[in-house]
């Protein structure tokens, strides 16, 4: 399961909860049957969704199943909001989740290992990926002719840095 979100607070008197999303622009919640919340320390459990509406900017409104007051909807203030893969469009080519490339080992174009990928930073321009090795961090824009190749199943990257690239 992927996260999607967090219940920000209720919405409205009947019951109905305003998610703010990780990703702002995210639509993944529209068509949703239903969705996985996720108190902390809890396992996730799956809840039906009767309705779906644009919130504020970064939000979504959701009516669930079973919450009909504020009251109760109160109750599920800052959990997590989770979606199956299966529920998401499939990735385009050249598309990747970011939980995968942060399972990867970045590589140089001569086999040398720069380190694992440490984090995806979202930038206004392109997604940068931070390299955490014996040598530092190396930063790499995720794009070309800076990465070379995704190997997501080998979990292996080759990256030439802008330090290095021509």
């Amino acid at each position: 399961m992927l996260r999607i979100g967090r219940i920000a607070r209720p919405h409205g008197i009947r019951g109905m909860v305003a998610v703010t999303l990780d990703d702002p622009d995210s639509e993944s919640l529209f068509g949703a049957r239903y969705v996985h919340l996720a108190a902390k320390g809890q396992a996730p459990r799956r809840v039906g969704v009767l309705r779906t509406s644009p919130g504020r900017k970064g939000q979504i409104l959701l009516q669930l199943e079973g919450l009909t007051t504020p009251e109760a909807a109160e109750g599920l203030r800052d959990e997590e909001v989770l979606l199956e893969e299966a529920q998401l469009p499939k990735l385009q080519k050249g598309e990747y989740w970011e939980r995968d490339l942060l399972r990867c080992i970045a590589v140089d174009e001569a086999g040398n290992e720069l380190g694992p990928v440490a984090e995806v930073v979202d930038t206004a321009d392109v997604p940068v990926l931070v390299v955490r090795g014996g040598a530092g961090e190396v930063y790499v824009p995720f794009t070309d002719p800076y990465v070379l190749s995704v190997d997501v199943a080998g979990g292996r990257l080759v990256v030439a840095p802008p330090e290095s690239a021509e």
